[in-house]
């Protein structure tokens, strides 16, 4: 992976701005950092291994620690919260799927069998605009490849409530990283809990902070020098600032 481009960044930015739905943000930004990637292969990576690849991503971007603001769910004192991106790369399964594999996993609960995949984009993508509750058994359906009973085949639409519990804890077992979980308390009642940490979310949200900054720098400069965009791009960021800091005194 490379740090895309300032160029392909901010194509990246253009298109996720224009297609407002965070999985179609996430492969934008996955594409700009991988430039010779189809967007169907993208697409079809499992999520996991999708958002392993955004974390890095972030790390080469903006560095490895990150920072947010919470609020304890027992009484509402506000929380900072400082992290590495680096201990959130949870790795799959010894038993799992090589990079962007898809072959299946297998598991057997009561006298159930069952076969599955992981999710990806394109999975999601596919869900129609439902109520969640409709759109998790639509999914569920798609990973499950093969289900029986007692050597039985049977539709994933008719497995009990308990077998499908278990394939979601089978889906997060196998690939932690797809649904990672901060482990988190509070100083002021110290109850603790779980809190859960969307990388596409927090990448964009500083992705589209840096284009504007840039897009605002970029416009004083052309209206100060009469310099063409590209070229303003093209300069590095340090000499940017420096003619910023010019116009400025």
């Amino acid at each position: 992976m490379q740090i895309p481009s300032t160029q392909h960044l901010l194509a990246a930015w253009e298109r996720g701005r224009a297609a407002p739905q965070q999985v179609e943000r996430a492969l934008a930004l996955l594409l700009a950092a991988h430039a010779n990637m189809p967007r169907t292969a993208a697409a079809e990576l499992p999520i996991g291994e999708r958002d392993r690849r955004l974390l890095t991503l972030r790390d080469q971007m903006f560095g490895p620690r990150l920072s947010a603001l919470t609020s304890c769910p027992e009484c509402g004192a506000a929380l900072e919260l400082e992290f590495d991106a680096r201990e959130l790369g949870a790795a799959p399964e010894a038993d799992g799927s090589s990079e962007g594999d898809r072959a299946p996993y297998a598991f057997r609960h009561d006298d159930f069998d069952l076969e599955f995949r992981l999710p990806s984009s394109s999975d999601v993508l596919s869900l129609p605009e439902v109520p969640e509750a409709e759109n998790r058994m639509r999914l569920l359906e798609r990973l499950v490849l093969r289900a029986s009973r007692a050597g039985e085949p049977i539709p994933a639409s008719a497995l009990p409530s308990t077998v499908v519990d278990e394939l979601e804890r089978q889906l997060s077992r196998v690939d932690p990283q797809a649904d990672i979980r901060l482990d988190l308390s509070c100083a002021a009642c110290s109850a603790r809990w779980q809190a859960p940490f969307d990388i596409v979310s927090y990448l964009w949200h500083e992705v589209d902070a840096w284009a504007l900054r840039l897009l605002r720098d970029v416009h004083r400069l052309a209206r100060a020098y009469s310099w063409r965009e590209a070229d303003i791009l093209a300069l590095s960021p340090s000499r940017r600032q420096c003619y910023l800091d010019l116009l400025n005194e």
